[in-house]
């Protein structure tokens, strides 16, 4: 290993929360989510782990299909956000499914897939209460009716996606659910319920079952993090986290008491300290709020992030040590930012509350400059 800094991705985890999830979801199929690189694992290598597990990917833009496509990726790729009209000969061309609920892009891809003698599987978007996108719920049904009329459009699936799922108050959740199959009983008695219906994110894939339906379209969940410590808290599924955020150590230095660490000098040195600077910073993906807040692991111990985190850097304080010939560690040494060394664990929900975000922010943001390592990668 030549880099500096680098991120591990074991594929057999997400194997094997991929079978967690199916073997707790029972009868429904898995949609695989891998937009965003996969959540910062890399869709590529992730698609190509799930072959066996995943029915259908999910992605979030037709670039990211034709990625997949490009990379020799058959199985069916959902683009789950409406495409414009222009991109309807793209979708066409690499035979992806698109989300519908907007009537110039459904009559675009009627056209495009006359043109080719070909024919397009859509899958309508139903807004039932994220109000982000999608055909409001209770015009959803003369929608599918007037998809109906278009040639060469093949209504395959209708889904949902809830706003509060991983959240303790489930109110909401049954609100948008009870809209959802409203909509599916009216398709029902008119024999026009599509073959795939799917509602269950993450969150209620795990804690949900009356959500679960044909299919489940689950993302985070297959790295191993849970949404939020509700369902940490609730889920029956044991998850493996997949990732984990190594670096090396490429400074050491004792600072003497008054010294300011990094730029503004927003942590003044109290004692006498060992000071370890790692090469990640916020151009990585390491958050700036982390800045006298993170953590990372190293020895074996839980060390303290000090000073404001920069561009390229981040230092970290060791306990303070009587002088250079007795601290145990060295340059090169490797630290943890997310993952285990020895007993201890930093993960990416601790690193997420620390910062004042989401886990789903943390994955994602890790740069493309950090190289990708690919672990059990034989099913």
């Amino acid at each position: 290993m030549t880099t500096t800094t680098w991120v591990e991705v074991d594929l057999s985890a997400i194997r094997s929360n991929a079978q967690a999830i199916k073997a707790h979801t029972q009868s429904s199929s898995l949609i695989a989510v891998i937009k965003a690189d996969a959540y910062g694992h890399g869709a590529i290598p992730v698609a190509k782990a799930l072959h066996e597990e995943a029915a259908m990917y999910a992605i979030a833009t037709v670039a990211e299909a034709v990625e997949l496509r490009t990379a020799g990726i058959r199985k069916p790729v959902l683009v789950l956000f409406n495409a414009l009209p222009i991109q309807a000969e793209t979708i066409i061309e690499y035979e992806l499914t698109a989300s519908v609920y907007e009537p110039t892009l459904c009559k675009a891809l009627s056209r495009a897939a006359q043109a080719k003698g070909t024919s397009v599987k859509v899958h309508l978007d139903v807004d039932t209460g994220m109000n982000r996108g999608g055909i409001w719920y209770t015009e959803a049904v003369d929608f599918l009716k007037w998809l109906t009329t278009l040639e060469r459009i093949e209504i395959e699936g209708i889904f949902t996606h809830f706003a509060t799922a991983d959240e303790a108050d489930k109110s909401h959740v049954h609100l948008q659910l009870d809209r959802f199959k409203s909509v599916l009983s009216t398709l029902s008695k008119l024999n026009l319920r599509p073959l795939i219906v799917h509602a269950a994110n993450s969150a209620a894939a795990l804690t949900l079952p009356d959500a679960h339906f044909d299919a489940v379209r689950v993302g985070l969940s297959l790295y191993g993090v849970y949404p939020s410590s509700e369902v940490r808290r609730t889920s029956p599924v044991s998850l493996r986290p997949a990732l984990n955020w190594k670096a090396r150590l490429i400074c050491l230095r004792q600072s003497m008491q008054g010294e300011g660490v990094s730029y503004g000098r927003t942590h003044i040195v109290d004692d006498l300290t060992w000071l370890a600077t790692l090469p990640v910073g916020y151009a990585d993906g390491y958050p700036r709020a982390l800045s006298n807040r993170g953590e990372a692991l190293i020895h074996s111990t839980r060390c303290q992030q000090v000073g404001s985190v920069c561009m390229d850097g981040t230092v970290f304080r060791i306990a303070s040590q009587e002088g250079d010939e007795n601290l145990p560690l060295h340059i090169g040494d490797e630290a943890v930012l997310i993952g285990k060394q020895g007993d201890l664990e930093i993960r990416a929900d601790h690193v997420a509350e620390k910062a004042g975000t989401i886990p789903y922010e943390i994955l994602t943001g890790i740069g493309k400059r950090i190289p990708r390592v690919y672990v059990n990668q034989e099913s």
